[in-house]
């Protein structure tokens, strides 16, 4: 059953996927959930800059008074941290991701390489491959998710990848210390392979959860998400002046 939230909610997939990756919630949250088309980065684009450049696409109209939340999977909760600076929406909502360079896992520079060296031409075969190897990481996920997971990998945009996998592996953040930086939120599960777990950082641990969180147990977060909108869905809009 869909449920009306009284807020704006914005939600990034993982680098190697698309907003498919968030059927459990879209069934869940009707169109009050937007999953945004990835946006194509420039050649060598700083990641503040891609952040920037997207935001102003997702700027809220002046008539939508509804408070924004934003948040993402993995890559795609980096993204929303990187936006944050610059739509200052009420909270940030990470999913199996990460708050700040401490909590990168050290493989994001080796993939960086691995992506650099595989072919254009190649690349979609090499990522359904890989993507095919990977699902056995992804436990929990039935049949039907482990066959998305693969198409969306295959259909990823070579180019995109190869400028996410930099922008992980370089990823250097620390806005989320300076004053007025949104609240972060964030759930994650406790044997994830991808983002290893940083202890202090989640706010919900899933046990038996591994990377993604938002398809092996979709109730848990979105049951997760609706407890922070229902936080911040009745706070006063702040001011939209960009962090720095």
């Amino acid at each position: 059953m869909k449920r009306y939230i009284p807020a704006r909610l914005i939600l990034f997939p993982g680098l190697g996927a698309d907003p498919r990756l968030f059927e459990k919630q879209k069934r869940l949250f009707g169109n009050d959930l937007e999953c945004p088309a990835w946006l194509a980065p420039q050649r060598d684009e700083p990641f503040d800059s891609y952040a920037h450049r997207w935001a102003q696409r997702l700027e809220p109209q002046q008539s939508d008074r509804r408070p924004l939340l934003l948040g993402g999977v993995s890559f795609g909760g980096l993204v929303a941290m990187q936006m944050a600076k610059h739509l200052r929406p009420r909270a940030v909502i990470l999913i199996g991701s990460c708050r700040s360079k401490h909590a990168k896992p050290r493989g994001w520079s080796v993939a960086r390489r691995l992506g650099d060296m595989i072919p254009r031409r190649l690349f979609g075969s090499a990522a359904m491959a890989l993507a095919a190897r990977g699902v056995a990481l992804f436990d929990g996920l039935d049949d039907t998710h482990r066959a998305l997971l693969i198409k969306m990998a295959g259909q990823s945009d070579p180019d995109r990848v190869r400028w996410g996998g930099h922008a992980c592996a370089d990823w250097d953040f620390s806005a989320h210390h300076e004053p007025g930086f949104p609240p972060i939120h964030q759930i994650h599960g406790r044997h994830d392979p991808i983002i290893p777990l940083h202890d202090g950082d989640p706010d919900v641990v899933i046990p038996d959860g591994r990377h993604l969180i938002n398809l092996s147990h979709p109730t848990t977060v979105n049951r997760f998400i609706m407890d922070v909108v229902r936080r911040y869905a009745d706070a006063r809009p702040e001011s939209r002046r960009p962090l720095g």
